[in-house]
């Protein structure tokens, strides 16, 4: 079949197990005394003598399950604070994704993955959003997935300082995974403000890029609430619930894609070694496309432009394999960029189920032009199809 189917401040936990444990000793009777500020040499106060520890088994029982509560309501609150907000919105993840088992799973894989990672660091990630949020535990796997140095800096404590080494950590974890700016899902407010959404998204391109042992969950997705406030243009405040794509179709996924950019291919050695022939073989894959093309009244002339939108790709497929992609499964004529990575994957996923390896490049390299990835696209279907142009 045609695949088609891309078709706030940090509560610590300790802090919140404190406020509550005082709400304890509240209520059990405990008081907590105070001695008033005073200058020079006052003599101290007397302080009364602490209320004995109550040995009743059932205010002991009554206090351990106050304690236990607590914990859990701490680690609730920093398990469900993924939420975003800006001077125009507010976004929230639903309570219902929070208790999907699917997300469950994949937040669970990418945790035991990192923690892998990080063995020899000694680092032990429990939750992503709280753990990743100041970069610092970032720095530390981007370390060990890239073999890359990131300076480490002491322990960041205000805003200020956590969001610069932030980003810092971001910009090179971008750098390493080599997507163009307007596909990148994550950003250094919505990491810091701990959104769950784009602390998945920033994880799932790095389990892809660099191998993640176990191919991730298909197709999960998590449900955002959306609430607009008011404003000049909108006096009355409205709610929204959009739905994200965390992951696609996984089996489908090119993973480890790191090492294969190690390896070398014949258009490495063709720019490296004989750069005076990449004009005849543009010009032999401009032929072999534009024959193809023609069967449905459509030209080329440019490689790098006239198939950065994908469209061609899709349609070299389609004319190849004698079968109609839908016009509702891509955009036909693409101006916004996510349209043309759209088209892109799309077309790449066909070649893909078509029997054809995965070429060297990735669909944003396309989208950008790079020469060579386009090349090395064009090379795979002329290679398979060559014999019945």
């Amino acid at each position: 079949g045609i695949n088609a189917e891309y078709g706030i401040q940090r509560v610590c936990v300790c802090n919140c197990v404190y406020l509550n444990m005082t709400l304890f000793s509240t209520l059990l009777g405990r008081q907590k005394s105070t001695t008033p500020s005073t200058g020079g040499d006052a003599p101290p106060t007397t302080q009364p003598a602490p209320a004995p520890v109550s040995t009743n088994p059932i205010e002991v029982d009554e206090l351990e399950r106050a304690k236990e509560e607590a914990l859990k309501q701490a680690a609730s609150s920093a398990m469900e604070s993924g939420m975003y907000e800006s001077a125009d919105f507010k976004r929230q993840v639903s309570s219902e994704s929070l208790s999907d088992p699917k997300i469950k799973a994949l937040m669970q894989q990418l945790r035991e993955w990192i923690n892998d990672v990080l063995t020899d660091d000694h680092i032990v990630v429990k939750n992503l959003c709280e753990d990743l949020y100041d970069g610092q535990v970032l720095s530390h796997l981007i370390e060990s997935l890239a073999g890359a140095k990131i300076e480490h800096k002491e322990v960041a404590q205000s805003v200020a300082t956590q969001k610069a080494k932030l980003t810092e950590v971001l910009n090179q974890t971008n750098y390493y995974l080599q997507m163009n700016p307007e596909s990148i899902k994550w950003s250094v407010d919505n990491i810091h403000n701990k959104y769950l959404p784009s602390v998945l998204h920033l994880l799932v391109a790095l389990a892809r890029h660099y191998g993640i042992p176990k191919r991730l969950p298909s197709f999960v997705t998590i449900k955002v609430i959306q609430i607009n406030k008011a404003s000049a243009a909108n006096p009355e405040p409205s709610e929204e619930t959009n739905v994200e794509q965390i992951t696609g179709d996984e089996e489908r996924e090119t993973y480890n894609f790191a090492a294969r950019q190690q390896e070398r291919d014949v258009f490495d050695t063709l720019f490296d070694s004989a750069p005076d022939r990449v004009n005849n073989v543009k010009e032999k894959l401009l032929t072999f496309s534009s024959n193809m093309l023609s069967k449905m009244d459509r030209t080329c002339g440019n490689i790098e432009e006239d198939f950065a939108s994908g469209v061609n790709l899709i349609f070299m497929m389609s004319i190849a394999e004698s079968y109609y992609v839908p016009l509702y499964s891509f955009t036909l004529e693409p101006d916004a960029y996510d349209h043309k990575l759209h088209n892109v994957t799309l077309a790449l996923n066909l070649m893909m189920e078509a029997g054809i390896e995965r070429p060297k490049c990735t669909a944003e390299s396309i989208v950008s032009r790079d020469l060579k990835s386009t090349l090395r696209v064009l090379f795979a279907i002329y290679t398979k199809y060559k014999h019945q142009m």
